[in-house]
Order: C-alpha cells, then structure tokens, then sequence
C-alpha cells in the first residue's frame, strides 16, 4: 500500500505586495502563516518522520562530504569523528558548518511518490515559485536548489554570503517548522554588515518563509546544547537557470 502523500498549499489570502515592498527596501522580509495551518502541520510531520538524514560538513576543499549511515559502517566511528573534528576547527577560521540534511530533490528524481515528496512537490510547483518572483521583484523564477534540514545541539552554519559558481541564485530562502523554539536554545538565523556586527536575526519559527538577497552574509548560530526541540526547516535557494538535473 502505497502511503499517502499530501497537497501543501500556500495560504490561500497570502498577498505578497507588502512582503515585496518590505524586501525591495530591507533585501529581507520573513511571511508568516505561508501555508494554510492544516497543510503546515502536515509539512512539519513530513520532515519530524525523515529517518534518513545524513551528515553535512565541508572537507579541505569547502566541498560538501555527505556521512550516511551507510558511510559511518564503511570507514567506521572514529573516522567521522575526525573528519568532524576537522570540519568543527575550520570554523573558527572561517566557513563550516555541520549538521542534518536530506537531499529532496535528489531522492525525488529517484522517486517521487514519498509522502515527503509533499515538501518537494511544494517548492519546486509553479505557485511558489511565482509567489517567491512576487517577492523578490524577479521577472521569474525559473527554479529551486532545495533540501530539509535538521539542526541538532551543537550544529552551525558560520558566516558566508551564498555566492555560487554553477548556479544563478536570485534569493535564499529558508521554510521553517520549528515548533516552541525558546531564544536561549540559539538556531538563529542571523544577517551581518560589513563589520561583522549583527544587524538582526531571525529565531527558527513555524510556517513561515524567510526570504533573502543573494549575496547577503549571513550565518546560524550554533544550537544550545541543551535545546529541547528540533530545528527542522526547508532551504535554498530561487534560481534563475536550472543547470542539468537537480542535485
């Protein structure tokens, strides 16, 4: 039997003009409520049932290495300790980040009728990707880079700015399902000047949809290691021109 895999609409008396106007003026505007309640509560499941997340960290070269579980039989325990360790020292020199991943858009080319292909269904459908144009001020929208993520106490993202070679990124943007998030837990997704000072930052929240300009440095502050609750969103990025398949 073949599970159920729901629709996820975007709210249905969401008016993006006065998200656009906000993001034209500030380069960044967060929309709450995006879906419709039910349908949010749908996503959040979707995401809280991944039991195949992997581990993602950069190597040597800033190239993403991904560690499944499969990966950690193969070269054993102690090998990703060490490449983590590794990952976790770049940090403090410059760009690194760990933490959970599942690459949707690559599982779905794989197969599509996974319930949680709800979620990639969504942000590759026409609907958000013209909302998502509304917003930015883009003529179009032609794609999306995207995957759910999962931050566990102690994962990070240091500062970066999301310039990218291959693809032509018009926004980022982060879809969150994170529920009773307390300030104090970290998780935040926070934007930087020129010096480095924070000029505001975002706690992770539910059903809402963070937009950004690209490039626009930015980074997540490591999570707590006391945090109660999982940092569970839907990231990437609205392209201009899809290179090749989706990966």
């Amino acid at each position: 039997m073949t599970a159920f895999k729901p629709v996820l609409r975007i709210r249905a008396d969401l008016d993006p003009s006065p998200f656009a106007e906000t993001f034209a003026r500030e380069g960044v505007v967060q929309i709450p409520v995006f879906l419709e309640p039910a349908d949010a509560d749908s996503a959040a499941a979707l995401l809280d049932g991944i039991s195949a997340w992997a581990i993602v960290a950069p190597d040597e070269k800033n190239e993403t290495l991904v560690i499944t579980n499969e990966a950690i039989r193969k070269f054993g325990d102690q090998a990703v300790r060490q490449f983590l360790q590794g990952a976790l020292k770049r940090a403090s020199r410059g760009f690194s980040f760990i933490h959970l991943s599942y690459p949707l858009q690559d599982e779905y080319a794989r197969d599509p009728s996974g319930p949680v292909h709800a979620l990639t269904d969504l942000v590759q459908g026409r609907a958000f990707l013209d909302f998502g144009a509304q917003v930015i001020g883009a003529p179009r929208v032609a794609g999306v880079r995207a995957q759910a993520s999962n931050y566990r106490p102690g994962d990070f993202l240091t500062l970066h700015d999301d310039k990218h070679g291959r693809d032509t990124r018009l926004a980022a943007f982060t879809l969150g399902f994170t529920r009773a998030w307390r300030p104090d837990w970290g998780g935040q997704l926070l934007f930087h000047d020129a010096e480095g000072q924070i000029e505001r930052g975002f706690m992770p929240g539910f059903n809402v949809l963070t937009l950004f300009k690209v490039p626009k440095d930015h980074s997540v502050a490591p999570v707590a290691a006391y945090a109660a609750a999982k940092r569970l969103s839907v990231t990437g990025w609205l392209i201009d021109e899809p290179q090749g398949a989706p990966r």
